[in-house]
């Protein structure tokens, strides 16, 4: 089970995933934006980590999503092969057309807006540990393939542009229909509110994470590799007192390779 960890100039998250893919008995690598891009075939899966490529000039992920590099992804995505995009990743895959996966850029992650009672209260940059719930059925994402609908998680975030949008009208409603919502921000409880600071980014209907249409294509906006162990996890996680148990964003590259077992 061979997977690429694809790095970009300012991608900053390259090692962290690949100690997390290799953790759970995958083997795994770091690809260069610059290797020949054929080469992506040999592999079984594919990570787009966080950072600021290209220092996120334009938009955030636009220039990279441009590289050779994405158009074989394009073609291996086609093939069913699993591809998660962590942050950045999300931005890239959204910004190369891959997701929602209309074959159309349809959307976009904007600048944060955080809004609270009706004002905005904060933009740009935000750094914290939030809550989310897995909103898709078992089995529908290759990210979360493990994971029961409606379940929840603690798990850190770290970006300056995580605001879903769209302009395309009632694509909202069709990721809903089609169940490709995969994460939404909520509270500890589970309840989503679309307001900050449960709404950490002013994401349209507090959308953490989409799939494409046939499920094999994850962005998502946090960090599962930096709560991968349990000595990851902040000091008020009673989990962090026992080192040796696995974080909550173990789940998502186990995920990862449970979907590869299945569908290989």
């Amino acid at each position: 089970m061979k997977i690429a960890v694809v790095q970009f100039p300012g991608t900053n998250c390259e090692y962290e995933t690949l100690v997390a893919v290799k953790a759970v008995g995958m083997d795994g690598e770091i690809f260069r934006w610059n290797r020949s891009a054929g080469e992506l075939s040999s592999f079984d899966g594919y990570f787009i980590p966080g950072g600021f490529s290209y220092q996120d000039r334009v938009r955030a992920g636009a220039i990279a999503s441009k590289e050779p590099v994405m158009q074989a992804l394009t073609e291996e995505a086609a093939k069913g092969k699993p591809i998660i995009g962590i942050c950045n990743g999300f931005q890239i895959l959204v910004e190369a057309g891959l997701l929602p996966g209309t074959g159309k850029i349809e959307m976009a992650l904007a600048q944060n807006v955080m809004v609270s009672n009706g004002k905005i209260v904060r933009r740009g940059y935000y750094c914290d540990w939030i809550n989310l719930r897995h909103e898709a059925p078992p089995r529908r994402c290759s990210g979360s393939f493990i994971m029961e609908r409606g379940s929840l998680f603690k798990i850190p975030i770290a970006h300056g542009e995580g605001n879903l949008v769209t302009s395309t009208p009632k694509l909202i409603e069709m990721l809903n229909d089609e169940e490709q919502v995969v994460f939404r921000y909520c509270d500890k409880n589970g309840r989503v509110i679309n307001e900050f600071p449960v709404n950490v980014n002013g994401s349209t209907e507090s959308i953490a994470g989409i799939c494409n249409p046939e499920g094999n294509v994850l962005g998502m906006m946090p960090h599962p590799e930096r709560a991968f162990f349990a000595w990851q996890l902040p000091a008020f996680d009673p989990r962090k007192q026992r080192p040796d148990e696995p974080g909550p964003g173990r789940r998502v590259f186990e995920s990862v390779k449970r979907y590869i077992e299945v569908n290989a």
